[in-house]
């Protein structure tokens, strides 16, 4: 399978020359380098290529060296592209020895892998179908929905909220009404008086007799 150079995976260490041809046009393109030699870059990049490095390590590697300090300015139109790449990629080898890439690459094949379980997971799941019973209800709530009246919209969720209730009963038992709900209260609740004197008439203390001073 072919995969077009603008949709090549960064990570992916190419592995056939069709792959190393791709591979090659995708960093073109990604470093806007239009006018850059195809042949002498493939030429440059070969050997990183083998080494386990991938597009996305490559163009890390132009941008910062090993440190992580920057490598200075981008390419001017006066520099080769081939002979710039040259020049940056030498600060990552020692004694001819080339580095560890900057970035962990991966086969074609571990990234159609990966592709696929990502896509796997992030499917919608299909909905279990409903049984008899929400089948009902479902059917129940589109004919509640439909109708208009709100009154009549009012009444039917009422009537179903009574029905739900009288379920709850007891076989044989009748619903208590509004009436036993208050005796029950009243046996239940003792009523409290608010004070003894309530309803008397108050009787005036006796004025105690004015003491005369002879």
């Amino acid at each position: 399978m072919q995969i077009e150079p603008r949709r090549w995976p960064g990570r992916v260490v190419p592995a056939t020359d069709a792959d190393v041809a791709t591979a090659v046009e995708s960093l073109v393109i990604r470093a806007s380098w239009p006018d850059a030699n195809r042949h002498w870059v493939r030429r440059t990049l070969e050997p990183w290529f083998a080494a386990g490095w991938s597009v996305d390590a490559l163009l890390a590697a132009i941008d910062t060296r090993p440190d992580g300090t920057s490598q200075g300015r981008p390419r001017s139109r006066d520099q080769v592209a081939h002979e710039f790449l040259r020049a940056r990629l030498r600060t990552w080898t020692a004694d001819g020895v080339l580095a560890d890439p900057p970035l962990r690459g991966m086969t074609l094949g571990e990234w159609f892998r990966v592709n696929r379980r990502n896509a796997l997971l992030n499917t919608p799941r299909r909905s279990r179908a409903l049984g008899s019973e929400g089948e009902r209800a479902r059917a129940a709530s589109r004919a509640l929905a439909h109708r208009r009246d709100p009154v009549e919209r009012s009444r039917e969720k009422g009537r179903r909220r009574q029905e739900s209730l009288d379920s709850l009963l007891v076989p044989g038992v009748e619903a208590p009404t509004f009436a036993d709900s208050w005796r029950l209260v009243a046996e239940l609740v003792p009523v409290q008086r608010v004070c003894s004197a309530c309803g008397h008439v108050r009787k005036e203390a006796p004025q105690p007799a004015a003491h005369r001073v002879a």
